[in-house]
């Protein structure tokens, strides 16, 4: 959390050390409390991103009515039971589950079951059933070559000039680098499957734009919708109940869905990316130029899964990955491994980039057809084909229209940032989408629903009604949501110390009685980040 520290700090000199207990809560310690009217909130869409900014809504009081399409909640997280096999058809990792992951704590919350994958369990196959593993990942054989490649490429982006495709970029640095099948395994199982773009889509220069928590990726071996879950208990969630219009202005928002009208003070609009490509869901006045062509400019992923279930299992039980130099690149190039973290005789394959589009139109026959040859190279003769193979259909969901964002050729994390702006303070905007730092995960989707819940609170409570240190603190936590989640305890006072508190990194960030803004890191160092009244113009900017 010293991150947080650092990107307050504005000039000022640092302070001396003090005492961890010097803003710790004491016994004289009270809780401030700010006059919040009463408001109604719609929020378009029972995702995660959705979902996580009508709890906290209805947590601070106000009245909440989220408008869902499909007929049930989730979004792109949720899990198939009905081959009585937890399949996540969408999100299936948390990826990065600590330094703060607030997806940890709510699996944790929802008492699911976790399982830490282990990456360096994998095993390799040629085209030909050879076992190329180590070579695959030698620093002097692919591992290398493919680091490099992808170095060259940043290097060359980072001088000024038109952005390009990575798969260009990538030519133009290692002419063999999407045709060396050691390269382009990596490219595909590696790069396609994070950015969930194809190289010839994604943008070179800001392809790898965002960043990652730490720690090795966990699966909820019970399924991933135990998220959804606990986020959408309580709360009033109209099913079946799909968005065609929405109409914004000075004085609050009217939104048309499944046949009735609703109306409310503010509206978050939540559908994913290729939804707002597809223009399905009109909007009066028309969305602002700026943020159409950031939508235009941003891509959206065709990844699919195909669940391969089987009688029995032959392949390595305790093998976490297999990869495959399939002869075509993004077609069941990556298997996951049912086996290690369960019971179930169950191979999950990918269609990635442009492939997830071909796999998802196929028949489950041709899928089956297709896929039992990969597996023989694989695994030998006698593998038998898969009793089922249950695909996802990203792509055609009218819902969905797509996985998950990437950086398309021309966007930049400013895209991302433009889109989440709000259009008149009535209509905002959430989703894995708006957040620059973290697209594309389910956590990115949850940070920016908090973000957009802290940011109707501070425009339903007007700035006159509270105090300076409020003022500050609300600034913060919306300012620097993915350092800061979950929010912190309540402002309390102790002695000369306004402050609030945030348990999960340990942390402290509050003022005193000569204005001076602080930090307590986790190990009990005291700074002083600057004045309060370096901070005024920026607060009031925000809008507290």
């Amino acid at each position: 959390m010293d991150e947080l520290r650092r990107r307050l700090l504005i000039g000022a000199a640092v302070g001396t050390a003090a005492g961890a207990s010097a803003l710790l809560p004491l016994g004289g310690a009270v809780a401030q409390t700010a006059n919040t009217r009463r408001t109604s909130i719609i929020v378009v869409g029972a995702g995660v991103a959705g979902l996580a900014a009508a709890r906290k809504l209805a947590q601070a009081g106000h009245t909440v009515t989220v408008l869902e399409a499909r007929n049930r909640i989730g979004g792109r997280v949720w899990t198939d039971v009905n081959e009585g096999v937890p399949m996540d058809i969408g999100a299936g990792w948390i990826h990065g589950p600590d330094g703060g992951n607030p997806i940890t704590q709510l699996a944790k919350d929802a008492g699911a079951r976790t399982f830490l994958t282990s990456n360096d369990l994998v095993q390799v196959f040629s085209a030909t059933g050879a076992d190329v593993t180590t070579e695959q990942y030698s620093p002097a054989a692919a591992g290398g070559r493919h680091q490099r490649a992808l170095a060259a490429v940043a290097a060359a982006m980072a001088n000024s000039g038109p952005d390009q495709s990575l798969a260009s970029a990538l030519v133009a640095a290692n002419p063999a680098a999407l045709t060396d099948p050691l390269s382009s395994y990596l490219l595909t199982a590696a790069t396609e499957f994070d950015s969930g773009g194809w190289l010839e889509a994604l943008s070179a220069r800001n392809w790898s734009s965002g960043d990652k928590f730490p720690g090795k990726d966990v699966i909820l071996p019970d399924g991933y919708k135990a998220v959804p879950e606990l986020l959408g208990r309580g709360l009033d969630i109209r099913l079946n109940a799909p968005v065609t219009d929405v109409t914004y202005g000075a004085s609050g928002v009217s939104v048309n869905a499944g046949g009735a009208t609703f109306n409310a003070d503010f509206a978050i609009v939540t559908i994913p990316l290729g939804v707002l490509k597809a223009k399905s869901v009109g909007f009066s006045p028309p969305l602002p130029t700026q943020k159409l062509e950031a939508i235009d400019r941003l891509g959206m992923g065709q990844i699919n899964k195909v669940f391969l279930l089987f009688d029995r299992t032959f392949w390595p039980a305790e093998t976490q990955y297999f990869g495959y130099h399939s002869p075509n690149r993004g077609r069941y190039t990556y298997f996951l491994n049912y086996r290690t973290f369960s019971n179930f005789n169950c191979l999950v394959t990918f269609g990635f980039g442009q492939q997830g589009a071909v796999v998802e139109g196929m028949t489950e026959a041709e899928l089956i057809a297709d896929v039992t040859p990969a597996l023989r190279v694989m695994f030998g003769a006698s593998a038998p084909a898969p009793r089922r193979a249950i695909k996802t259909t990203w792509n055609n969901d009218p819902y969905a229209r797509g996985a998950y964002s990437f950086s398309g050729i021309g966007s930049s994390p400013q895209d991302d940032m433009t889109i989440a702006q709000p259009v008149n303070e009535r209509l905002l905007f959430a989703g894995e989408h708006t957040h620059e730092v973290y697209p594309g995960t389910v956590h990115g989707a949850y940070i920016s629903g908090i973000r957009e819940a802290d940011r109707v609170i501070a425009a339903a409570t007007p700035s006159s009604s509270l105090s300076e240190a409020d003022r500050l603190l609300n600034w913060v936590e919306s300012a620097f949501t993915a350092l800061l989640t979950p929010r912190g305890s309540p402002t309390l006072t102790s002695g000369i110390y306004t402050y609030r508190r945030y348990t999960t990194a340990n942390v402290v960030v509050g003022i005193d009685d000569k204005r001076n803004v602080l930090f307590l890191n986790a190990a009990g160092v005291l700074s002083v980040v600057g004045k309060l009244d370096d901070f005024t113009s920026r607060i009031a900017a925000a809008g507290f």
